[in-house]
């Protein structure tokens, strides 16, 4: 009974152990990814304050903070105008973007003057195909995906071969300076394209403008990224920006 008694107290003892080395390792991992998670959102809104007041324009290039502690943070921002938005485009360069992508000229031009309709009551543009419904007007902006594949003779084929070069947050048009090839393409072919001449206007704070700010926390094996897209206000006060999306997107 002894015996026993000893063996039964051992096992329980080795238990409490494994369970309290656990807890432990599960501890300094939570606190870990806390203190990089408050570090990197530190250096995303040093950034962002950087920009909206003019000290410095967006800068695409990684660059290194100084490190806190055993964590090294590095940064990079850049004026979104990559994409195209459906709720600011026309149908010439909405029709044109259809095309880059892969659909048919008589298909992309319906597809262009119902995501026109959809939003603007009214609206009466080219494209109409014999026995396809026409979109009727709802009057409001796009807001998701899901809302693009509600116009007539949206499919989600075609949605699948757009969707990477839209973006519902985006303010302005985008340029031949986008780093989206099949945007460059869709702006050349619609004669959207304001010429070779055209410069980027990051450093442009006085108007609303989407701005996107990575930032990476590294410490020995462990590595966080979070990602930010904000629009700018710079006369908004206290904070000048809008928050559109902010999150991990990497561990």
């Amino acid at each position: 009974m002894v015996l026993w008694t000893l063996g039964f107290l051992s096992l329980i003892g080795a238990q409490a152990l494994v369970l309290g080395k656990s807890g432990l390792v599960l501890e300094a991992s939570t606190l870990q990814r806390a203190q990089m998670e408050t570090i990197t959102d530190e250096a995303i809104t040093t950034e962002l304050f950087s920009i909206s007041t003019g000290q410095s324009p967006p800068r695409p290039e990684w660059r290194s903070s100084p490190d806190e502690g055993e964590i090294t943070i590095s940064v990079s921002s850049h004026a979104d105008r990559d994409h195209i938005n459906p709720n600011v485009a026309g149908q010439a360069l909405l029709s044109s973007l259809l095309t880059t992508s892969g659909v048919s000229s008589d298909q992309a031009n319906f597809l262009s003057a119902s995501i026109m309709a959809w939003r603007m009551p009214g609206y009466k543009g080219e494209g109409n195909i014999p026995g396809q419904a026409a979109c009727t007007s709802s009057g409001q902006p796009f807001h998701t995906f899901g809302d693009l594949l509600a116009v007539p003779g949206m499919t989600p084929a075609i949605l699948a071969r757009i969707q990477p070069h839209l973006s519902f947050a985006q303010l302005h048009l985008p340029d031949q300076t986008s780093r989206d090839p099949i945007v460059r393409q869709a702006m050349l072919h619609s004669g959207v394209s304001m010429g070779a001449d055209q410069k980027p206007d990051d450093t442009d704070s006085e108007e609303e403008t989407l701005i996107i700010v990575d930032a990476v926390a590294s410490k020995k094996l462990a590595r966080m990224s979070r990602h930010a897209e904000v629009i700018l206000m710079p006369e908004a006060r206290p904070v000048p920006w809008r928050v559109v999306r902010w999150e991990t997107v990497t561990r």
